[in-house]
């Protein structure tokens, strides 16, 4: 029997692991204990019972003995982590924990490239989404084994049928009809990172001269502070009135169905979307990422090491690059032809994840097999 320690505290890891759980739990060869952080711990309360459970608080995290205990307690053989950020949390805690007690770690990457250094620690292996996270990860982290599978959390996505969703969403909306355009701004936890709140600006300004009859819908990140999901929403009440609301969908996929274009200065939402679009028999939607405000980008770089996002450099999605072009990109995702150019892309480069947790379950056997001969 293997002793495996799973954390989660990011929402992307939280809906990957929610997909690989059930098998691990049914898995004859190993025994779990998964340690849940918010917002993360909303997302996976549902296994509480179904196997050993722990959810820390940011308090309990910062005593030094907390994770002494689950170590000195649960034994682990191995263990997997999120990789979250850019602050510190359980995952990244854990993964040092681990290098200093010589167990071998596992971490589910969700953004290509990315792993937090906060506490300088790494994990042997990374899965990540495809072969281009594979390229960038091994670049800059040799010593990481790195092990591509697609993206997880869209492993249901080909059970989902986002266009018959789509039509049953619209006359509980009631104040649509077929000439308006329904825009969704998914938000992101970074009031503090320069520039980000001057998007969300650069945002209402260009929508302000726009014709169009619009619908802006605003879904704030799980973790978004009170400060900045009123600030956001006092923002585009001023401007736009009964037409800026917020998403009432507890399920993501039910959140973007009902889009025409999916806003965000760069969040995963954006990727969600594009499965969406890539499992459906048709294009319905277009991403489009908000990404003109020079410190914000610069932020970004700094952060992910990266010059450009990688699914606009594949032409997954749309980028808004000067204030003064958002109107005329706008409408150009939501021409067909456009949309039909991004979902051919997408299905050439996005993926297949129905594999994922297969892999995942055998590397880190096979993990504990080697091990055990050496």
């Amino acid at each position: 029997m293997l002793n495996l320690l799973i954390t989660a505290r990011d929402p992307a890891t939280a809906l990957s692991f929610e997909k690989l759980l059930p098998d691990l739990i049914s898995h004859k060869d190993f025994c779990c204990r998964i340690v849940c952080q918010a917002p993360a711990t909303s997302i996976l309360v549902n296994f509480k019972g179904q196997l050993d459970w722990v959810e820390v608080s940011n308090a309990e995290l910062e005593s030094s003995t907390f994770l002494q205990q689950q170590f000195n307690d649960f034994k682990p053989d191995l263990v997997l982590t999120g990789i979250s950020g850019p602050d510190t949390g359980i995952d990244e805690t854990t993964l040092l924990w681990a290098e200093q007690q010589g167990v071998y770690s596992f971490a589910l990457q969700s953004f290509w490239g990315d792993i937090n250094q906060a506490c300088q620690a790494i994990p042997n292996t990374a899965f990540v989404l495809d072969d281009e996270a594979k390229r960038i990860t091994s670049k800059r982290y040799p010593q990481i084994n790195t092990i591509p599978i697609g993206s997880i959390k869209h492993i249901d996505y080909h059970h989902f049928n986002a266009l018959k969703q789509r039509e049953a969403s619209y006359p509980p909306l009631a104040i649509f009809d077929s000439e308006h355009i329904v825009l969704g701004f998914y938000g992101q936890p970074i009031l503090e990172v320069p520039g980000y709140f001057k998007t969300i600006e650069g945002l209402v300004r260009q929508l302000q001269k726009w014709d169009k009859n619009f619908q802006l819908i605003y879904r704030p990140h799980p973790k978004e502070s009170e400060t900045l999901k009123n600030k956001t929403m006092a923002l585009f009440q001023q401007a736009f009135g009964e037409k800026a609301t917020f998403d009432k969908q507890k399920d993501i996929k039910h959140s973007l169905v009902v889009c025409d274009l999916v806003l965000s200065a760069f969040s995963t939402c954006g990727f969600d979307a594009l499965y969406l679009n890539e499992m459906a028999e048709k294009p319905f939607n277009t991403s489009v990422y908000l990404w003109f405000e020079p410190e914000l980008i610069q932020w970004w770089q700094d952060y992910s090491q990266l010059k450009e996002i990688p699914l606009v450099s594949e032409d997954l999605l749309l980028l808004v690059d000067k204030e003064e072009a958002l109107i005329p990109i706008l409408e150009q995702g939501l021409l067909e032809p456009v949309k039909q150019r991004l979902w051919h892309n997408a299905k050439q480069h996005l993926p297949d994840p129905s594999l994922a947790v297969h892999i995942m379950i055998e590397t880190m056997l096979q993990q504990k097999k080697d091990r055990h001969e050496h």
